[in-house]
């Protein structure tokens, strides 16, 4: 089916649920949610060196004996956005036939047509797409993945779809 009459099928069997509920009836289970697993991470190299930055500039205010209003707002944004990535957990999606994730704000999705090869390493995964220079990099070091969770789902993802699917011993 296609993506439009999918969401279609969807939203009104969703509707018939809820009616159905009211009426004191089962809810029907012929279309459910494609099964999708959920890797999060937690990003930290980021917030420390935006840490590292305010408190660079707190220290440098008091020995430059600059204490202007915009100084600190400056010092309070940066460990505002520290707190903010940190909070904000980075993912990767696996489902039946896609791959999403978070990609500077913007939820990037690829279908598994568009993927050339996958690459397991020791700490890290690297998603190629075809025809274009994109990669998607997940790395233990930099947000914190379970490596070897993820490489499991991503290798019946590879098998499932055709796709290229390289593991590099330890």
């Amino acid at each position: 089916m296609s993506r439009k009459w999918e969401r279609m099928v969807r939203k009104n069997s969703k509707q018939l649920n809820r009616m159905r509920q009211k009426s004191g009836l089962k809810p029907i289970e012929a279309v459910t949610k494609e099964q999708e697993d959920v890797f999060k991470g937690r990003s930290w190299f980021l917030p420390v060196l935006l840490v590292a930055c305010s408190l660079f500039f707190a220290i440098m205010s008091g020995a430059l004996d600059e204490s202007g209003t915009l100084y600190w707002v400056t010092v309070l944004g940066y460990l505002a956005l520290a707190v903010m990535y940190f909070l904000r957990r980075p993912y990767i999606r696996v489902g039946k036939r896609q791959l999403s994730t978070r990609r500077l704000g913007v939820e990037r999705v690829y279908a598994a047509d568009e993927i050339e090869s996958i690459a397991v390493q020791r700490g890290s995964i690297v998603i190629q797409m075809k025809g274009k220079r994109t990669r998607w990099v997940l790395s233990k070091f930099q947000n914190l993945y379970d490596v070897p969770a993820i490489a499991a789902r991503l290798r019946t993802f590879a098998q499932q779809n055709g796709i290229a699917f390289q593991e590099e011993a330890a």
